[in-house]
């Protein structure tokens, strides 16, 4: 079978050839979704082989029900979504030391505040950000990272977070008035230790 170039080719067709069980086409959609899957996953749980485990049987599963599924609108939102499901349905089998509270956590690190504030590299603003971000509830958290890193607009993030489009908006805003009041304090914080690091 003659290979074919990942970038030539678009996520629906990519999809629709492996579901008529195109092997080539299944192994792209695999090479071209492994990492964000994989990023988006470890925030969940920080166990690298359980999070590639999970991936490999989301992979694994759409390969043997492939005659049975239909055709989606977002490949990206559709895997995401499967990744998610497959994390919570093994919740039992995540290592308790890598989890920050008993519900989930979401972790965010560096590439999301880069992905936030492209223009900013100094590293203390870089580190108040972080600061800022992991101050949020771990759901507000995530939606800003499917909205800002994964670029996913708000019915692909009801599709991933299997919440109504209302809801979308409703924590989105939520998320962004509570990184405004946080980095609001963030700065006032700054503001009155000044004098102190001045003189």
């Amino acid at each position: 079978m003659e290979s074919r170039k990942d970038s030539g080719i678009s996520d629906n067709e990519l999809w629709s050839k492996f579901r008529d069980g195109d092997r080539v086409c299944f192994n792209i959609l695999i090479k071209r979704y492994m990492s964000p899957m994989y990023t988006y996953g470890f925030r969940f749980v920080q166990d690298e082989a359980f999070v590639k485990d999970c991936i490999q049987d989301v992979f694994l599963s759409l390969w043997n029900c492939r005659l049975h599924i239909n055709q989606t609108p977002s490949v990206k939102s559709y895997l995401l979504k499967s990744l998610r499901f497959r994390i919570f349905k093994e919740k039992d089998k995540w290592n308790s030391d890598n989890l920050a509270d008993t519900d989930y956590s979401f972790e965010v690190d560096f590439s999301v505040e880069d992905k936030m504030i492209e223009e900013q590299n100094r590293n203390e603003t870089r580190l108040r950000i972080l600061n800022t971000l992991n101050r949020l509830p771990r759901r507000q958290k995530e939606i800003l990272y499917l909205r800002f890193y994964e670029n996913l607009d708000h019915a692909r993030i009801a599709q991933v977070m299997g919440l109504n489009r209302q809801s979308v908006y409703n924590l989105l805003y939520d998320a962004v008035c509570n990184l405004r009041k946080f980095w609001f304090s963030e700065v006032l914080l700054l503001v009155s230790l000044l004098p102190k690091i001045v003189f």
